[in-house]
């Protein structure tokens, strides 16, 4: 649900940004040795070139779901988990609708995406507190009034996906709202990566963007495929949801109240976007709003 007054995001400026810092601020798996500069250093020229969805495809519903908490006084919020300032840049608008400032907690376990959000805070006037943390691991004393998050569940197994909940619950004053948005792949296997054709495809047409845009990128367009070819290159993994209904027993079972979940299409930008795991394609998300009573 896209606005039309919804505001540019300076991606011209943030890509080449987030390829620098990302080598050195990516957080390292202890367990394989890697981290996640490949994704993190890349993900904004995929924002460039228009190729994956992010809240601003959903910022109709980000608005009318938190507009009445902002109306009633709440400005607590809680970005749990974020590739880079998109989320903040959703709430900046939705606050600056109601003329108020808001009190906002960025909270990610890689500081690359953390630095990006304080880089965007700066431009905008923000105050922003980032915290480099793993979700499952975070507490805070005082309770946040909402935690926005957009496509946060592919990022965690099954299993893994109640004490996220969980977590949210415990963060949250009574009363507080978990505002959300999340593919639902019915058909999917547990695991979804890139195919062989995928991966090549999406290299190709990167290249071409990159090409088409080199008045707007910083590096040659061979360097930036060179980057979608990693990304693609079996890494870029997710745990897909298959249904509304799992996501109905994750928050019942956590102590949440749902408001009626609406499931809605987003389109592929153009016949020029890729197909595979965060590409933009046609594709169903549903709305989640759940209440901590």
């Amino acid at each position: 649900m896209t606005v039309e007054n919804y505001p540019e995001e300076p991606l011209a400026l943030s890509a080449p940004l987030a390829r620098e810092i990302a080598p050195g601020h990516c957080y390292t798996d202890p367990a394989s040795g890697e981290n996640c500069a490949w994704s993190h250093g890349f993900w904004q020229y995929l924002r460039l070139f228009d190729f994956i969805t992010t809240p601003r495809d959903h910022a109709g519903f980000y608005r009318a779901a938190l507009g009445p908490m902002i109306a009633a006084g709440k400005r607590r919020v809680l970005i749990s988990g974020t590739a880079d300032y998109a989320m903040l840049h959703c709430l900046r608008w939705v606050f600056e609708e109601h003329k108020v400032a808001p009190e906002i907690t960025v909270l990610d376990i890689c500081a690359t995406p953390l630095r990006l959000n304080e880089w965007y805070a700066a431009r905008h006037g923000l105050a922003v507190r980032a915290v480099r943390s793993d979700i499952l691991d975070f507490t805070q004393a005082s309770p946040y009034d909402m935690i926005c998050t957009h496509s946060f569940f592919g990022r965690f197994t099954p299993e893994e996906r109640p004490k996220l909940v969980q977590r949210w619950h415990d963060l949250l004053r009574p009363g507080g709202r978990v505002v959300t948005v999340n593919r639902i792949r019915p058909e999917a296997p547990e695991r979804v990566g890139f195919t062989p054709e995928q991966a090549a495809d999406l290299r190709q047409r990167v290249l071409a963007a990159a090409a088409a845009a080199q008045d707007r990128i910083d590096v040659a367009p061979e360097v930036i495929a060179e980057m979608a070819e990693e990304y693609a290159g079996a890494k870029q993994v997710t745990h897909p949801v298959r249904s509304v209904a799992e996501l109905e027993a994750l928050f019942g079972q956590a102590g949440f109240r749902l408001e009626p979940v609406k499931v809605e299409p987003v389109g592929p930008r153009s016949t020029r976007t890729p197909k595979g795991p965060t590409m933009s394609g046609a594709a169903n998300y549903a709305q989640i709003v759940a209440i901590r009573d």
